[in-house]
């Protein structure tokens, strides 16, 4: 369970109890990531987020000379980039302060259960109090997807103005998933390519729901769940923009809500996603024109 202290949030409230399989305990130091990215809480902001973008990460421990001392989230930094040009102060003035952490002997089933009960997306491994490693939903999934490898597999398939525009900025040949991939194909793309979620699409590339991280993190430690399909398990009410949407309108949704990326249409079909990555690397790289474009709003 979370470990009680000063970087650690009470979880009292949550909606369901996973249980590990009969006889399975593995620990979080069994799947943990040492070596942890961290940033110093003096550290400019500018640093960390240009850690994030470079590493492909949610969000950093934040450090000092005594060990943990907080979170810089993606969001986090999202909204100070999207609030101001220039982002005065350092890590330690924005840093979340109120951390979830974990021993690396505490079991992952209960790891599992903190990170579908709330919004992030990792959590700090402690030994002997330190800092040491750090375990995410992809982890989790990636720990155990074989056991819901079928006896067959099917492909996956691959999937005028000054203004910026959502397909300005989309990516595009995204990974997409069919309604009857296996779980265990869409667990294999989602822990080996180091993304959030999987748009679910038919054949013609019209936008089914969303399979994410959190959805398969809620069938990893129930003993009598069976492999399935896509179908069974994705959400299908999606937050979705258009191809010519406004990248604000796309920056307030990213900020505003949990999820980390959304899709992006073009006369219905699925051509592009958009990350919370993908418009932090957009600002630093054209912060004059995005909030000169923010001011004339």
């Amino acid at each position: 369970m979370a470990t009680t202290g000063p970087f650690s949030a009470d979880n009292s409230a949550t909606t369901t109890t996973i249980q590990p399989p009969s006889g399975e305990k593995t620990k979080a130091k069994d799947v943990a990531q040492y070596g942890v990215a961290t940033i110093d809480k003096n550290s400019s902001v500018y640093q960390a987020i240009a850690l994030m973008i470079k590493k492909n990460v949610s969000g950093l421990p934040v450090v000092d000379d005594s060990g943990l001392v907080g979170i810089i989230s993606e969001k986090d930094a999202l909204r100070l980039l999207y609030a101001t040009e220039f982002v005065e102060g350092c890590v330690g003035d924005y840093m979340t302060t109120d951390v979830f952490t974990f021993d690396e002997q505490d079991d992952l089933a209960d790891i599992c259960q903190c990170l579908i009960d709330n919004s992030f997306r990792r959590v700090p491994v402690l030994h002997d109090g330190r800092l040491a490693a750090i375990i995410t939903r992809a982890d989790l999934i990636k720990a155990n997807k074989e056991k819901f490898r079928p006896a067959v597999t099917r492909d996956v398939s691959l999937a005028d103005t000054n203004l910026v525009l959502a397909k300005h900025v989309m990516h595009c040949g995204l990974l997409t998933v069919r309604k009857n991939t296996t779980i265990y194909e869409a667990m294999e793309i989602i822990a080996t390519r180091n993304i959030t979620g999987l748009p679910v699409a038919d054949d013609s590339m019209n936008l089914i729901g969303i399979l994410s991280e959190k959805d398969l993190l809620k069938l990893l430690y129930h003993p009598d769940i069976k492999p399935g399909l896509v179908q069974d398990h994705m959400t299908s009410d999606v937050v979705t923009f258009d191809h010519n949407d406004s990248f604000l309108k796309i920056c307030h949704c990213l900020v505003d809500n949990n999820f980390r990326r959304v899709p992006i249409l073009d006369r219905g079909k699925l051509v592009g996603i958009i990350s919370r990555t993908d418009i932090m690397a957009y600002i630093m790289k054209n912060r004059t024109k995005f909030f000169s474009q923010k001011t004339k709003k």
